[in-house]
């Protein structure tokens, strides 16, 4: 069974299922294997004059461990090596805007979270997509710019892609780029955002000012209900729309979503 264990692991790595970091958090976590032999060699005396189902001691805790270790990884343990190549930024305090950009060849998951301005979590999933390393710049009285960027991490840091949380507090303006993004930024307060590649986003209402939307590539974009939207450019929207000179509107007033599509994008508009 120990050897069925390893081999699965060993397996996943291989198949792209975990990324390769796994053996490195398996291998740290050694002083637990110490711990079972001890545990074994504490419980032989009991083996020679007991029941012989004493012997399954050992292999028991070594794929408990085995099996422990994989768990830890998955969930993101801050203790393990792969958690090294998560990155945070700095705190959102006293930030008012923040512009980011980030041109991703992996999966990108976007949310909100409170507290830091910023914070990837590097997928624990195999695949060929770096580590995160941040440039980080700021002026006084303007807003603070963020690119992000992918880096070398060795054959151990490859992963399937990345987990971005944005802070909440400061006005956003965001230049996102991925074959395979999923962002929830209904959270978040946006001033304009760029898509390229594919996926789905959900966007948050606008404010007094609006918001400016440009998209190219392959997307599904979901809009508030009951807000004002006009797109510039071919897509797919819901029915009751206004059909324009260049787009469409909907049938809706207030501050709005300004959405222009490149010209060969697909893009669909949903609003509930």
């Amino acid at each position: 069974m120990v050897v069925v264990a390893v081999v699965s692991i060993t397996a996943a790595v291989f198949g792209g299922i975990l990324a390769p970091s796994v053996v490195l958090d398996v291998v740290s976590l050694w002083p637990l294997v110490v711990g079972a032999f001890f545990v074994a060699a504490a419980l032989l005396p009991l083996r020679r004059r007991g029941p012989a189902r004493i012997s399954a001691v050992l292999p028991l805790l070594l794929i408990t461990m085995l099996g422990a270790s994989v768990v830890l990884h998955l969930t993101g343990w801050e203790k393990l090596p792969s958690s090294s190549a998560d990155l945070v930024g700095p705190r959102t305090a006293g930030i008012e805007t923040a512009e980011l950009s980030l041109d991703l060849t992996g999966r990108l998951s976007i949310g909100a979270a409170a507290g830091d301005l910023y914070a990837v979590r590097v997928e624990r999933s195999g695949g060929m997509t770096g580590v995160p390393e941040a440039l980080e710049s700021s002026f006084e009285d303007g807003p603070f710019f963020i690119v992000l960027r992918e880096a070398d991490g060795g054959r151990w840091f490859r992963t399937s892609g990345w987990e971005l949380s944005l802070g909440a507090a400061p006005v956003w303006s965001l230049v996102l780029s991925s074959p395979e993004l999923d962002g929830d930024l209904t959270g978040l307060r946006l001033e304009s955002l760029s898509l390229d590649g594919s996926g789905s986003v959900d966007l948050p209402a606008p404010g007094e000012d609006g918001v400016t939307v440009d998209v190219d590539g392959v997307y599904l974009v979901e809009v508030p209900s009951e807000t004002a939207v006009e797109v510039t450019g071919a897509a797919t929207v819901p029915g009751g729309w206004v059909e324009t000179a260049d787009g469409y509107q909907s049938p809706f007033v207030g501050p709005s979503l300004l959405i222009g599509v490149a010209d060969g994008a697909r893009v669909e508009i949903r609003q509930p």
